[in-house]
């Protein structure tokens, strides 16, 4: 359940940023970076235990590319501080949940009311 809501969230996340920056017609690249996240995102369904940490690895890596290219074309691609912020954000979660995976733990952490102690 946990490794489905990532890629779900990624998803989400990268159309409500394609809403947000209004750039589609000035930024081919950004869409295209945000489209292979997307793709990457995907890709860590279902995968095998041993390929996991290398699957999140290459989310983590896409959104630092989209992070990276949105800060070094921010006023060309019409790209809000919001959006960048959450462009940002969604690139902290992908590494926390990389390190997390790659650590042999859940990709994100179970909410209090799941742990039993």
């Amino acid at each position: 359940m946990m490794r489905i809501q990532l890629p779900v969230l990624a998803v989400a996340a990268l159309v409500g940023i394609c809403n947000q920056a209004c750039a589609e017609a000035q930024c081919p690249e950004l869409i295209r970076l945000r489209h292979e996240t997307a793709m990457a995102s995907k890709q860590t369904i279902g995968v095998p235990t041993s390929q996991r940490c290398e699957s999140y690895n290459r989310v983590s890596t896409a959104w630092d590319a989209v992070v990276q290219y949105a800060a070094d074309h921010r006023e060309a691609c019409n790209i809000s501080s919001a959006s960048l912020d959450d462009l940002e954000k969604y690139h902290r979660g992908a590494l926390e949940a990389r390190d997390n995976v790659c650590a042999g733990r859940p990709a994100r952490p179970f909410p209090p009311d799941i742990i039993q102690r």
